[in-house]
């Protein structure tokens, strides 16, 4: 048990490096390439849009063709995001083809998330003690590792050296991925596969509380994504803002690892309202900072905010969804959060701060935050009525 707990904390530690490579430094890399925030918006939103049709798919596979694991799917998978930003790295390509091969790269890698979620989810329906909140945490702590590091590779080389370090944390993950026992999605053979529209339909509460989550994560995302801006904004660098990244994601680690303990003393949804409203301190603290400390200060919020969401949302899928639906349910998080959220965020944004400037992105992050805690307070308390009469 011990062993299984390892080998999947190292997967998720060299997957959240690798995926710091292109997610946490995507503004710093093609504002390298010569982008503006706007095309930038594009990408990244253009992206999420893929990716809101491409997690489905990608999912579905597994129960449509016999024999196919999701070492496989994810096999296929990181070789190919290997090559894409190796070419995006050595190779002096038209802002269109780089936008484009971006899309790829980013849509591709949110695809294979469920995948990680849904093998803790079942070694753990398999009888198997494995912490699933424990090793999110550590892949967090990862991220945060890693964006410090980069940061300081990128002032002294420059932001391609992140393919290198990318194409590095793959080839170890994918070696770790076949050093965990054999893991299949679970699908009773009696019932067909969930689809998103039947998700929508069957699990209304999960439905709303992913629209309220999908709301606030697109703020967090805006914030997020030009947070190299909103740091050279009040006087720091790039390494400042890898030391900006470093607080957000290492303090996700401690709440995601007692996710598990506190579900057993408090109900889930419960706990996705007080997510939720940690994201209006965690986003209007960052959008209010007038200094790089207390923007420091609204980083360290990332833990009850998003580190408690994310690790709470994926169990209340295992708890609440019928097995059959789990994995569609997994790839659902996955489209609210990064695709339809981070496209809201990222190319609002975008557009936003260059059109209008940088207030009127901050302006836009806090009123979505609102809109996020409204929808999800109003779905959690309908949820708790229909609990009590039931």
């Amino acid at each position: 048990m011990k062993r299984l707990q390892l080998r999947y904390n190292l997967l998720h530690i060299l997957y959240w490096m690798a995926s710091c490579c292109v997610c946490g430094y995507i503004a710093v890399f093609l504002q390298y390439r010569g982008m503006s925030n706007t095309e930038i918006g594009i990408v990244t939103g253009g992206a999420c849009v893929v990716s809101i049709f491409l997690s489905p798919f990608v999912s579905s596979l597994i129960n449509k063709i016999k024999g196919l694991t999701i070492k496989m799917i994810l096999t296929i998978i990181f070789i190919a995001l290997v090559v894409i930003f190796m070419v995006l790295a050595l190779f002096e390509l038209p802002t269109v083809f780089i936008m484009v091969l971006y899309m790829m790269l980013w849509s591709m890698l949110i695809s294979t998330v469920p995948f990680l979620s849904m093998i803790a989810m079942n070694y753990i329906q398999s009888g198997e003690t494995l912490n699933f909140g424990f090793a999110r945490g550590l892949g967090s702590v990862s991220y945060a590792v890693s964006a410090m590091m980069l940061g300081r590779l990128i002032e002294y080389l420059n932001p391609t050296v992140l393919a290198y370090v990318f194409f590095i944390a793959i080839i170890l993950a994918l070696v770790v991925l076949y050093w965990l026992p054999d893991c299949k999605v679970q699908v009773q053979s009696a019932k067909k596969e969930g689809n998103i529209l039947g998700i929508i339909k069957k699990y209304k509460v999960f439905f709303f509380l992913l629209l309220g989550f999908s709301c606030t994560f697109a703020a967090s995302t805006t914030l997020s994504t030009y947070l190299v801006n909103i740091v050279r904004k009040l006087g720091g660098s790039t390494s400042l803002y890898g030391v900006a990244v470093f607080f957000m994601a290492a303090s996700e680690m401690p709440v995601m690892t007692i996710t598990p303990r506190l579900i057993r003393k408090f109900d889930s949804v419960t706990l996705i309202m007080v997510a939720s409203f940690c994201y209006i301190l965690r986003n209007f603290t960052i959008c209010l900072a007038p200094n790089l400390p207390i923007l420091f200060i609204g980083m360290l919020m990332q833990s009850m905010s998003y580190g408690l969401m994310t690790a709470v949302i994926t169990y209340y899928v295992t708890y609440n969804l019928e097995s059959h639906d789990q994995m569609m349910g997994q790839t659902m998080i996955g489209i609210m959060s990064s695709g339809l959220g981070s496209m809201i965020g990222n190319i609002f944004g975008g557009v936003l701060q260059d059109t209008f400037g940088i207030q009127s992105m901050l302006f836009f992050a806090c009123t979505i935050t609102v809109i996020g805690v409204i929808i999800t307070f109003i779905t959690g308390f309908y949820s708790k009525k229909l609990a009590r009469n039931s």
